[in-house]
């Protein structure tokens, strides 16, 4: 029930509900009109959790930053403390894209190894376990993947050669 973007400046807006610090604005105030995200930040892009209260940013400089609910460990910090400001994900690592779900974030960097960290209740985060992570995990197989999706309790990344492997829940055939 909420939204993001990124001006032209590189600054990160927010709107809507607010329950759990998801606009990143220090409140928990919904806005019906877009606030800036705390912290001065300057994102290349945010993505919004579907169904939950929380979001994440990639900044220019490569560092993710997510903030809101943190009930599953999605904000990367190595606890499962909620942040109504945005907070560094754990780890150190310098992301080229994020991909953000329900309630686990999966991102690349340079080379194209992939990372995923929250909930991984269906397996999305590809490394043959079910176990949560609160802090960045490294998806199995050496992979070097160009981009990658996350919806759900799944994940797809995408090869340079043009090969999909997709990993986690598929109920659906998805």
């Amino acid at each position: 029930y909420h939204s993001c973007g990124v001006a032209t400046t590189g600054a990160g807006y927010c709107w809507g509900s607010n329950t759990s610090g998801q606009l990143g604005d220090g409140t928990n105030t919904s806005r019906l009109t877009p606030v800036p995200v705390s912290g001065g930040l300057t994102f290349s892009s945010i993505g919004v959790a579907q169904e939950y209260p929380w979001s994440c940013g990639l900044t220019t400089g490569g560092t993710a930053y997510c903030w809101g609910d943190n009930s599953s460990g999605q904000l990367g910090t190595g606890n499962l403390t909620a942040s109504s400001t945005p907070i560094a994900v754990a780890g150190g690592h310098s992301f080229t894209a994020l991909a953000v779900a329900d309630i686990h974030v999966c991102g690349l960097v340079a080379g194209g190894a992939a990372f995923c960290w929250g909930d991984n209740t269906y397996g999305q985060f590809g490394n043959g376990t079910t176990n949560a992570a609160l802090t960045p995990t490294a998806v199995s197989g050496g992979l070097s993947f160009t981009s990658i999706s996350a919806v759900g309790g799944g994940t797809c990344g995408l090869t340079a050669a043009g090969a999909a492997y997709c990993w986690g829940a598929n109920n659906r055939g998805q």
